[in-house]
């Protein structure tokens, strides 16, 4: 996966680029970019992807925010 910084982020690139970037800013992590290529595919990833979360945050009886923030603070240290 490539990583990219926010300010070099444009949109032309996001057009032709055809694989995943890390975007990151002032040299923190703040997300990726998948580009979609097949909708159908995205659409049953991202239906299983929901599936897996429901199962995680009931097993360990977090929230979303809970849970996202568990990685967020690993990231700081």
């Amino acid at each position: 996966m490539k990583t990219v910084k926010l300010n070099e982020l444009v949109k032309e690139n996001l057009l032709i680029l055809k694989e995943p970037l890390v975007i990151e800013h002032d040299g923190k992590l703040i997300g990726y970019y998948y580009p979609v290529i097949d909708q159908q595919e995205v659409k049953k990833a991202k239906e299983e992807l929901d599936v897996i979360m429901e199962k995680v945050l009931a097993e360990t009886e977090l929230t979303e925010e809970e849970y996202v923030s568990t990685f967020m603070d690993a990231d700081e240290n």
